[in-house]
């Protein structure tokens, strides 16, 4: 597509914003009194003719106007890169941080953001949790709870605590029992759990007769947590029906986009996308590489851990003229105060636990 001048990016940039609000096509009038660049009537319509012959805008038959094409908002979005103008007010800021600030875990933060996302942007809010078995593990604790069996407590960085029952042989003194839990902690500190997986089963593999039974346990217990299919609970949709106030919508469009959302595989490959590249990307239309929301948009980002790690996503899917500064500057902002949360989070064992822990 052909480079545009100063002049013709603000007429386009206008009528995108002027169509977003309105969903009609935009006609010269209409233009005219939005415009700041003190050009006529005829000049304008001059300036929209060059747009709609480079294939950045088109000419509905029913309609003397001309509406933004897929490569219009594609050229608009990407022009947003330098947007320095605020659309995000002190109150909308605040109930942000608010939400991720709440003393919940982390999926309840997550679903809560999914739903305020949606909210505001009147899209539909997507966001991918972090999948357990890549989160980084910060305490591997043991509570023996009786002569066979162990509470084994994993807590991650980001603040996630599973706890499992290990059993272990009566016959195996408090020593023993101990030495194998050091020796546990030692091997998954600082790893994700899915790393140390595979560090228990090479040790399985190198040690066989020597590995007690404590740590064949373990594996087995590593696997139930470290699910990589889990996509139920490692994505959240909210908001799906504010797509149905878009009359540019046909129901077939929305038919494919639903299948997307249920079939949560197909959406969790294009967030995975976004983990490629840093800060906000947009995917306008076919950009997305699913043909079920090519008539969409999706806006997204990334947010690390502690560890500058990247452990998951947050965006909205919406019309193609969806309100794209505001959906940009949200999930931005979302992105880096919660990334910003999950770096300085500083977790500790519980009383209870360090009380009795082997």
């Amino acid at each position: 597509m052909k480079e545009l001048s100063e002049r013709s990016l603000t007429v386009l940039n206008d009528i995108v914003e002027i169509y977003t609000e309105t969903g009609l096509p935009v006609g010269s009038k209409a233009l005219c009194e939005k415009s700041q660049l003190n050009l006529s009537p005829a000049s304008l319509r001059n300036v929209m003719a060059d747009l709609e012959k480079n294939g950045y805008l088109a000419s509905p038959h029913t309609s003397a106007g001309r509406a933004p094409t897929e490569e219009g908002f594609r050229y608009y979005a990407k022009s947003l890169v330098s947007v320095e103008e605020d659309f995000l007010n002190e109150e909308i800021r605040k109930e942000i941080e608010k939400r991720i600030q709440e003393d919940k875990p982390l999926k309840e933060k997550i679903d809560s953001l999914s739903a305020f996302i949606s909210d505001m942007t009147s899209c539909t809010g997507v966001v991918t949790a972090p999948r357990f078995d890549m989160e980084t593990l910060d305490q591997l604790e043991f509570l023996r709870l009786s002569d066979d069996r162990v509470l084994a407590v994993l807590v991650t960085q980001s603040g996630e605590v599973e706890n499992r029952v290990v059993h272990v042989p009566s016959h195996i003194s408090i020593e023993k029992l101990n030495e194998s839990a050091k020796h546990l902690k030692d091997v998954v500190a600082g790893k994700t759990l899915s790393d140390a997986r595979v560090l228990m089963m090479q040790e399985l593999m190198e040690k066989k007769h020597q590995v007690d039974n404590m740590m064949k346990e373990m594996i087995e217990v590593a696997d139930e947590w470290a699910d990589p299919t889990d996509t139920d609970t490692a994505l959240v949709v909210a908001g799906t029906q504010n797509l149905f106030q878009y009359p540019e919508i046909v129901r077939d469009q929305l038919k494919g986009l639903f299948k997307v959302f249920e079939e949560k595989r197909l959406l969790m490959a294009l967030m995975n996308e976004v983990q490629k590249a840093e800060g906000v990307q947009i995917f306008v239309g076919a950009d997305c590489k699913l043909e079920e929301a090519s008539n969409f948009s999706v806006v997204s980002t990334s947010y690390g851990n502690k560890e500058k790690t990247i452990v998951g996503t947050l965006g909205v899917v919406g019309p193609m003229r969806m309100n794209y500064k505001k959906a940009v500057q949200l999930i931005d902002y979302t992105g880096k105060v919660l990334s910003k949360a999950l770096e300085s989070k500083d977790l500790e064992v519980a009383p209870e636990i360090q009380k009795e822990n082997v």
